[in-house]
């Protein structure tokens, strides 16, 4: 029988580091946004404590983790996608409110919110999927199986009024690629998103004759190619759909909160005061702390709370502050490292499996980290997404800590001794 390897040393040294370095700069940054002379730190209402408990309740899981086996890993996937399947549906009938979305259950002022460990169970069960079946996403067929899979907690989390986090789903696309879905399909799906975003800045006139004209071009360019124009002709029906689709989205779908943050991307001063007050609040602390930064806990902008939910979507804006224009670089280059390290082990992986999980893990670190800074620097809306290990929040730790951490176990593993 083989001895089973619980040593930290097993781990990936640079991930492990990364990780904790990640940590601590979450923790020293919510401390110092909620710092507070009349609020003991040992309390429940102090969030740099509550932080702290989580990251005891991590490492805790961290070490019941390298005890488990890779089978038991894999056989978990299965039950533990349905059981976040109800939570997520649990959780729209007895859920709190927080924010505009019922996206949370509170036990004694402790909240944890589901849809961010269904995202952790989503990552497993298509790394299950893709293993057990050896599939290729080359087929109608298999791309609908795997897609189920993913717009399932999607629309529910979409039903909970959590737009931020369902958004998160989409970040899946990265594994479709990597198992055999074609490029086309990443192209038009961007091609859309930009369709959109130009529904916002211009008349839909406008819009309907430039793409009639291009339309009417590729036509005439392929008139000997039938099948090009039947594909043009459904791309081009599509994109009709798109622009009439936009007003059904931003009027029946969006919230007016959600809506406002849009435009106020495509026109920052439409409404300082209103949607764009935290964006600019946001640009103006990280801006203030110029080269070498204003030093910790002296931010004027995070000690006087200009800037709304900083300790949580806009975590950014105090490293930019109190640590300056060459702690933001540093912070952001140990994340390219990290990141960098994830993609390289997921890419090596001899096992499918492990593989599957590891490109899960790096896409949705990835999005969450590339649109988090981009809201704190008002390049995205603002939907609401914490920077993975920074930000605070229990649940979000939690879910970005079992990622690393099952990944971790599965690189620890050596091929040759898989056995399933």
């Amino acid at each position: 029988m083989r001895k089973i390897n619980i040593s930290i040393f097993s781990n990936d040294v640079i991930i492990t580091l990364c990780y904790i370095i990640l940590v601590f700069f979450g923790f020293i940054s919510i401390y110092s946004s909620q710092y507070s002379e009349e609020l003991p730190f040992v309390s429940l209402k102090n969030e740099s404590f509550k932080q702290l408990i989580w990251i005891l309740i991590c490492l805790i899981i961290f070490f019941i983790i390298q005890i488990i086996e890779y089978r038991f890993i894999f056989d978990l996937a299965v039950p533990l996608y349905f059981l976040s399947i109800i939570l997520l549906v649990l959780v729209l009938l007895f859920g709190q409110e927080v924010k505009s979305s019922v996206s949370w259950f509170n036990f004694f002022g402790l909240k944890f919110q589901p849809s961010e460990f269904a995202k952790f169970s989503t990552a497993l069960i298509l790394a299950k999927v893709f293993d057990s079946s050896n599939l290729k996403v080359d087929s109608v067929k298999s791309l609908i199986k795997v897609s189920t899979l993913i717009l399932i907690p999607f629309i529910l989390i979409l039903f909970q009024g959590d737009t931020g986090t369902a958004l998160v789903y989409f970040s899946f696309f990265l594994v479709l690629l990597r198992e055999g879905l074609s490029l086309k399909f990443f192209f038009i799906a961007l091609s859309f998103i930009v369709i959109f975003m130009m529904g916002i800045i211009l008349e839909k006139t406008i819009l309907y004759t430039i793409f009639t004209i291009l339309f009417l071009i590729i036509v005439g360019l392929s008139i000997k190619d039938f099948k090009r124009i039947i594909n043009s002709s459904i791309f081009f029906v599509l994109v009709i759909l798109v622009i009439n689709g936009q007003d059904f989205l931003m009027n029946d779908v969006l919230k007016p909160h959600q809506k406002k943050r849009i435009e106020s991307l495509i026109n920052p001063n439409a409404d300082p005061l209103g949607a764009g007050w935290n964006v600019t609040q946001s640009k103006i602390a990280i801006g203030s702390g110029s080269f070498l930064g204003k030093g910790y806990m002296e931010g004027s902008q995070t000690s006087f709370n200009f800037v709304p939910f900083q300790s949580t979507d806009f975590i950014f804006s105090v490293i930019g502050e109190e640590f300056g224009y060459l702690g933001s670089m540093i912070f952001i280059i140990l994340y390219f490292i990290f990141l960098y390290r994830i993609l390289i082990l997921a890419e090596n992986q001899k096992d499918k499996f492990a593989r599957v999980f590891g490109y899960s893990v790096f896409s949705i670190i990835f999005f969450h980290f590339f649109v988090n800074i981009s809201m704190t620097l008002g390049l995205f809306p603002v939907v609401g997404i914490p920077l993975p290990f920074v930000s605070y929040g229990g649940s979000s730790l939690l879910s970005f800590s079992l990622l690393i951490f099952i990944f971790l176990k599965l690189n620890s593993f050596k091929p040759s001794l898989l056995s399933r």
